[in-house]
C-alpha cells in the first residue's frame, strides 16, 4: 500500500476540530491498516505553519508544527488547510498566503476544510471552480471572491480542489478521500470506528435558524424573529407579519429581506424546519402532531416541504440521529 504524506496548515486561531477531525479518519485508516498486517502506513500526518513550533489553536491549547509552509522541500500527496475564526486576518498575510500557493503547486492533491477555503480563494486556488465553506462564510466569499461557484448547502465538494463544509464536515471530506484512495470496504470502517456516517445525508441547511440570522438592526424586524421563533404554528403568512410589524407589504417584505438577508416566507420555512428537527430528534411525538406544531395544516404537506429542505424524510431523519445516540 502506497504512504502519502499529509500537511495539515495551522495558524493561530485555527479551529482544532478542523485539524482532528480529518487527523483521526486517517488514524483510523492507519490503525486498520497495521491490525490486518500492512507493512506501512497508508498516511503520515505533519502540521505546517507559517514557521515551526507552537501554534495557538481558537480552543487555547496548542499544536505543534514541525514545519514551515514556505519550505520548498515541503511536498506533500495531500495538503488541506483547516479553517477558524482568524481565517480572514491570516488571509490578509501577503507573505503566508504566496508561502501557501507554493505549497499548493508542489502538492498532489489540495483541500480546505470549513472557513479555510478563504484562504483557498485568496491564494487563488478556487478560482472558475465549485467550493463550498462554512455556510455563515458562504456569502462572503461569494461577494469577494465571485470567480467561485460557491454552493453553500453541500457537506464536500471536489472539483479539481477540496473543499468541505463547516467544522465537523472535514471529517466526512476526510472519508470522502480514504474512499477515493482506498476503496469504500476501508473509508466504512473508519466511519464505523468513529461512529459517524459514511454519507451523511441533507446539506447545511441542518444547522440552527435561529442561531444563523437573528441579527438585524432594526428592533421591529428582531422583535418579529422572537415571535416567529415562538410561535412556529401561528399565522405566519407575509399579510400577518406585516400587520403585526405594522407596516405595508411591500414595505414589509423590503425591509425584513434587507435586514435578515431571505425573504419572510423562507424564513419562516426555516423555522418551521428547526422545530420540526428539534422534535424529531428529542421526541417520541407522532408526525401529525409534529406537523400541526410545525404549523402545517397536513402530514403530507409537512413531509413534502421536509425532504425538500433537509434531503431525508422526516423519519429517514429521526431513525439516523436515534441511530448516533444509541
Amino acid at each position: 500500500m502506497r504512504t502519502r504524506n499529509v500537511v495539515l496548515v495551522t495558524f493561530d486561531g485555527v479551529q482544532g476540530l478542523d485539524i482532528f477531525g480529518p487527523l483521526d479518519v486517517f488514524y483510523f485508516v492507519n490503525y486498520l491498516v497495521d491490525r490486518d498486517g500492512g507493512s506501512s502506513p497508508a498516511y503520515v500526518v505533519e502540521l505546517a505553519a507559517a514557521r515551526p513550533g507552537p501554534v495557538a489553536t481558537a480552543a487555547g491549547p496548542a499544536v505543534h508544527a514541525t514545519a514551515g509552509v514556505g519550505d520548498p522541500e515541503l511536498a506533500p500527496d495531500l495538503l488541506l488547510v483547516p479553517g477558524g475564526l482568524s481565517v480572514a486576518e491570516v488571509a490578509t498575510n501577503a507573505e503566508f498566503i504566496d508561502a501557501l500557493r507554493g505549497l499548493a503547486e508542489r502538492s498532489e492533491e489540495v483541500g480546505s476544510v470549513c472557513t479555510g477555503a478563504l484562504l483557498l480563494a485568496q491564494a487563488g486556488l478556487l478560482e472558475g471552480r465549485r467550493a463550498t465553506t462554512h455556510w455563515a462564510l458562504a456569502d462572503q466569499l461569494t461577494r469577494t471572491h465571485p470567480e467561485i461557484d460557491v454552493d453553500s448547502d453541500r457537506i464536500f465538494i471536489h472539483d479539481g480542489v477540496w473543499s468541505s463544509a463547516g467544522v465537523t464536515a472535514g471529517i466526512d471530506l476526510a472519508l470522502e478521500i480514504v474512499r477515493r484512495h482506498h476503496g469504500s470496504a476501508l473509508s466504512a470502517e473508519v466511519a464505523r470506528n468513529l461512529v459517524v456516517y459514511m454519507h451523511r445525508s441533507g446539506g447545511q441547511r441542518q444547522f440552527s435558524t435561529h442561531l444563523a440570522v437573528e441579527q438585524a438592526s432594526d428592533q421591529t424586524i428582531n422583535d418579529l424573529l422572537a415571535y416567529i421563533a415562538d410561535h412556529p404554528d401561528g399565522d405566519l403568512s407575509v399579510a400577518a407579519l406585516a400587520e403585526r410589524a405594522g407596516l405595508a407589504h411591500r414595505s414589509f417584505q423590503r425591509l425584513f429581506t434587507r435586514e435578515v438577508g431571505v425573504s419572510p416566507g423562507s424564513y419562516v420555512e426555516r423555522v418551521r424546519m428547526d422545530t420540526a428537527r428539534r422534535m424529531l430528534e428529542r421526541t417520541d411525538d407522532g408526525m401529525a402532531r409534529v406537523s400541526r406544531r410545525c404549523g402545517y395544516a397536513n402530514v403530507e404537506t409537512f413531509h413534502r416541504s421536509f425532504q425538500r429542505v433537509m434531503g431525508v424524510t422526516p423519519g429517514e431523519y429521526r431513525s439516523r440521529f436515534r441511530e448516533v445516540v444509541e
